[in-house]
């Protein structure tokens, strides 16, 4: 589904971050085009909420597949002492999400978010020292959207 061009870009920002309604026309064309929907009429109505969107989008293609997923989370600011001399913000610390989804497959998560990739590194260790290097080990170690993607195909991560 991803492309040089970032095509996908458009849904994958709008599902992952901004996530709000109504949705702007343009913007439901850009959805459409980057999940291949070729076939949305010239003039779409202003998307007033979620029935919507789905009903729209799924009137318009065969492969549009809506997932439930089912998501608890907590988020907690860990301050990096030691932090990178670099151009991070180092007004506050790194977000540090501790998630557990058990629809469509049980998985625990942890994330660790910055705008800054030397702050995400800095705080790697920090969280890791006290953990049993066999479970470290186990860990399989992707972003969101990629999961969103295999559950999508139908498979479980743990198969």
């Amino acid at each position: 589904m991803d492309n040089a061009l970032g095509t996908t870009t458009y849904a994958e920002q709008w599902t992952t971050e901004v996530y709000s309604f109504p949705i702007p026309t343009l913007l439901m064309k850009r959805i459409g085009k980057g999940l291949g929907i070729r076939n949305l009429p010239r003039s779409l109505p202003l998307v007033e909420n979620k029935k919507q969107f789905i009903e729209l989008l799924q009137s318009h293609s065969n492969s549009v597949r809506i997932l439930s997923i089912f998501k608890q989370r907590e988020q907690h600011l860990l301050p990096i002492e030691n932090e990178p001399k670099d151009k991070c913000d180092k007004r506050v610390g790194v977000t540090v999400e501790i998630s557990h989804l058990a629809s469509p497959e049980d998985v625990s998560t942890l994330s660790i978010e910055h705008s800054c990739i030397d702050m995400v590194m800095a705080a790697i260790p920090i969280i890791m020292r006290d953990v049993d290097k066999q479970a470290y080990r186990s860990m399989i170690f992707m972003n969101y959207l990629q999961v969103v993607k295999i559950w999508g195909l139908g498979k479980k991560i743990f198969d």
